[in-house]
């Protein structure tokens, strides 16, 4: 039995949901799927430190993001890890992803943070 508003699951014998007071259902309720999702990378960054204030940032402007890479950021000194992680001198990157529709604020919230990981390149003075 699951409840159809906060779907949480109950046991056969119960009938009303003890956190919010809705009827129960037999079957969960169908979550809304979309497998043609398309994912936009808006942000690149080799460094660990960087990567916690995008998403911060993201958070605050209340856009859903996915990060690829954040798991091995900073782990391996060198090459590529067979995760799809692209290199960036000689570290790894993260790589930070929204939907088509949240792309144009998040990188215009994510433009100061651009501009720091470019003046950490390296070669650059």
């Amino acid at each position: 039995m699951f409840c159809p508003q906060c779907e949480a699951e109950y046991r056969e014998g119960i009938y009303e949901c003890a956190d919010c007071g809705a009827a129960l259902v037999e079957n969960p309720p169908a979550r809304d799927v979309h497998p043609d999702l398309e994912l936009i990378a808006v942000f690149e960054t080799a460094d660990p430190a960087l990567l916690p204030i995008a998403k911060s940032v993201l958070e605050a402007a209340e856009i859903p993001f996915y990060v690829q890479g954040d798991e091995a950021l900073g782990l391996l000194p060198v090459g590529r890890f067979a995760t799809g992680l692209t290199q960036k001198g000689q570290g790894m990157v993260a790589i930070v992803h929204v939907t088509k529709d949240h792309e144009e604020r998040a990188k215009e919230v994510l433009t100061p943070l651009e501009s720091e990981e470019q003046s950490e390149e390296p070669g650059e003075s």
